[in-house]
């Protein structure tokens, strides 16, 4: 019996090891996640956008709906965590559970704890040079749950998201990972005999309803756009097991009905319009995981993919270069400068973020990441 026990044992292991290295890459979702990255950066770069280069005024229906770029986040982590993790969980273990949050951490905490850190010396030194900043924006009593990532778990004051302000929905993602990752996992298999169509129903219902019962709670709407990426994964998965034949260029017509749902949500706003983004936005990522349209191919090009990899770092460090550039290179204080020199301080905005992420990237959370993750294996074994 033993004998048995550890014979199934040793295959389980085995087929768990051969499903995650066999994990279908999936490039153009990778690329997306840079342009989403880039999106929420024109958000919050938006005022100095236009100062210094007033015509891109006309594309403010675009770059201020950039915070929709947070709920493409959430839906993308849900979709691309089922799709790596999912089989590992077929039957359910505390050692697995353990483990996945072990690797997320690894994935996540390294970068966030650096930028953290860059930010509270950024804070010191402007203090010890005068610099003069908001009050009540640096509260000393919020710094510890920031740097356990808790911070977004309760009621903030408001206009506070934290010192480094972006990192809010790193905290909001961390309760997804100990939460709703098992819960999803739970209610795809409630369903497994359900079939596509109830599936789809579901996913449905959820980006439809997130936005009339979304609070300022932020953790509801991480928790809801995460569940509806888990189902959109499911979905696609049923499909291709059956054989199914998606719809060719379900890419471009996500695009299209995204641009067009921002839009409309420029003039209109309202409910309806963030539900259609929503909808959207799950096309798009189900497109994308086809991988056969123009726009699968353009975000699964090297830079893309790049600018995808880094995106996590462009996220957490955006913030801090635009700090830095409200003293060092004000906006304001180029308006009246040539075209030139206004693109070029422009340019150095935004080159400034990418070194930075680059920066980031490569001297924390890759290394950090990988000897962590061999760390952490090590002790599994």
């Amino acid at each position: 019996m033993i004998a048995a026990r550890q014979k199934l044992h040793s295959s389980w292991s085995r087929l768990k090891t051969s499903t995650v290295s066999n994990v279908e890459q999936l490039d153009a979702l990778t690329g997306l996640r840079g342009f989403a990255a880039l999106w929420v950066v024109s958000l919050h770069f938006i005022r100095e956008t236009n100062t210094l280069l007033p015509a891109s005024a006309g594309f403010n229906w675009f770059m201020g709906a950039g915070a929709n770029a947070v709920p493409l986040f959430f839906i993308l982590s849900g979709f691309i965590l089922l799709h790596t993790y999912r089989d590992r969980f077929e039957i359910f273990s505390w050692r697995e559970y353990f483990r996945f949050l072990g690797l997320r951490l690894a994935r996540v905490y390294p970068a966030y704890l650096a930028a953290l850190a860059a930010m509270i010396l950024l804070v010191v030194v402007s203090a010890v040079a005068g610099v003069p900043h908001t009050a009540g924006a640096y509260p000393l009593r919020w710094l510890l749950p920031e740097v356990l990532m808790l911070h977004n778990w309760v009621v903030m004051p408001p206009n506070f998201s934290g010192w480094n302000y972006p990192d809010w929905s790193v905290s909001a993602e961390w309760f997804a990972y100990l939460f709703i990752f098992p819960l999803a996992v739970w209610l795809l298999k409630k369903i497994s005999g359900g079939g596509k169509l109830r599936v789809a129903a579901l996913a449905l219902a959820v980006c439809v309803l997130e936005p009339a019962i979304r609070t300022e709670w932020k953790l509801s709407m991480v928790s809801l756009l995460f569940l509806a990426g888990a189902l959109l994964w499911d979905l696609r998965r049923r499909l291709l097991a059956l054989g199914g034949n998606m719809m060719q260029h379900l890419d471009s017509l996500g695009v299209a009905l995204l641009l067009a749902a921002v839009w409309f949500a420029s003039v209109n706003g309202g409910r309806l319009a963030a539900a259609g983004i929503l909808l959207a936005v799950a096309l798009m990522i189900f497109g994308l995981a086809r991988a056969d349209g123009i726009f699968s191919r353009l975000l699964a090009a090297r830079v893309c993919v790049f600018l995808g990899e880094i995106s996590y770092s462009i996220y957490l460090v955006h913030g801090i270069v635009q700090r830095l550039v409200k003293v060092a290179l004000p906006a304001s204080k180029f308006a009246a400068a040539s075209l030139t020199v206004r693109t070029g301080i422009w340019l150095a905005d935004f080159g400034l973020i990418l070194l930075a992420a680059m920066l980031l990237y490569f001297a924390v959370e890759r290394p950090a990441r990988g000897w962590l993750r061999r760390k952490f294996s090590r002790r599994q074994t």
